[in-house]
């Protein structure tokens, strides 16, 4: 009993929509993957009851997961919630490629930010790729613009990773892209967006100790709240061996940056974590979330001819995946109305009949089967 509460109370903070749903039981009944450790706190003897206590270590990391793969994660449930992953400019005096005269006792000096420019996206793209392995491992989707066609035409080199920063070699500074920021905030100002930013706070190689040391900073930002989290910073060093050619200082801050970003994410995604769950709940209490139902039919054909027929005035989208048809309801319709009131009349024509048992309604979680 102890470890099934603890599940249900984890999912009450961070995917309160699958609370009653078939998500929570399906996490409840694979418990034992989940629980890293139950352990007695206490057993009392109060007149003819037994009183007793236990101490439930859940893996959270697995329990996201999890959710993630039953479509109930903290992102999806009242309403849908997109993470982008962004970048804030770093500066330029926190970047030291040069060594003073003192210093570099006579060794060879570096010219300008040196190589950091000239390979700023190879960073750029490992940072990227270390937060976005990291949220993955969490069950979180961070949605990168350099895959969305509409943003294509916005990047500022070849590859750009389009992360909204950039080095601009006419003025020697690093530029924020504000037309691809314009176009971020017109796309997904209407929907629940938390922006994940990551910057460069201080990078540093020292020529003679050889020494590479990188910190990056992450914070999140919730557009439609307002709110902004600073997670704080990371920092990572590595000593490049004497001898090296300069691809090995391009390789070692690519290391830096991204073993930093990677440590770094275990504070950043229990902030996600608690923005989207709160979202959720937001959108739960006033209303303004769109509903998912899923519909599960013996044919795939005949999924696909439901699809066919619903109305646009009720659904926005529509959808098979993973055995499922995924109907998106518009805002403002209610589960209960699209259901009974067109959904089952069209599976009814179709001489389809849905029983009571196989129809399960709950918060976040609607789902009926064949």
């Amino acid at each position: 009993m102890a470890e099934k509460q603890a599940i249900s109370n984890y999912l009450k903070r961070v995917s309160p929509g699958s609370i009653g749903g078939r998500c929570e039981k399906s996490l409840i009944d694979d418990r034992a993957a989940l629980i890293l450790r139950t352990s007695s706190q206490g057993i009392s003897q109060v007149g003819d009851h037994v009183e007793a206590s236990y101490l439930v270590r859940v893996d959270d990391t697995k329990i996201n997961r999890r959710l993630e793969e039953l479509g109930c994660g903290a992102q999806s449930g009242a309403v849908d919630v997109v993470m982008l992953i962004m970048e804030e400019p770093p500066s330029q005096a926190d970047i030291s490629m040069i060594l003073n005269g003192a210093d570099a006792s006579g060794t060879r000096k570096l010219r300008g930010l040196g190589p950091f420019v000239v390979f700023y996206s190879s960073y750029q793209r490992a940072i990227r790729d270390s937060i976005i392995a990291g949220a993955n491992k969490e069950g979180l989707k961070l949605t990168r613009l350099d895959t969305l066609p509409e943003f294509e035409r916005m990047k500022m080199s070849d590859d750009d990773p389009m992360v909204g920063v950039y080095f601009d070699t006419d003025s020697e500074e690093f530029a924020i892209n504000h037309r691809l920021l314009k176009s971020v905030e017109n796309k997904f100002s209407q929907k629940e967006t938390i922006i994940l930013y990551y910057r460069i706070s201080s990078l540093y190689f020292d020529q003679v100790t050889r020494k590479l040391k990188a910190t990056i900073a992450i914070s999140l930002h919730d557009i439609n709240a307002g709110e902004t989290k600073s997670v704080g910073s990371q920092d990572f060093m590595v000593i490049v061996a004497p001898g090296q050619p300069g691809m090995a200082i391009r390789d070692g801050l690519s290391e830096v940056a991204s073993n930093a970003a990677t440590l770094l994410m275990n504070e950043a995604r229990i902030e996600a974590l608690r923005m989207a769950s709160k979202a959720q709940n937001k959108a739960m209490k006033s209303g303004s979330g769109t509903s998912v139902v899923k519909l599960q039919l013996k044919s795939k054909r005949n999924m696909y001819r439901v699809k066919t027929t619903l109305s646009s005035k009720t659904v926005t989208s529509a959808k098979i995946e993973n055995n499922y048809l995924v109907i998106t309801l518009a805002k403002g319709i209610s589960v209960d109305d699209f259901v009974f009131g067109e959904l089952l009349g069209t599976l009814d024509k179709m001489g389809i009949k849905i029983v009571d048992e196989n129809i399960k309604l709950s918060i976040g979680n609607n789902l009926i089967t064949e």
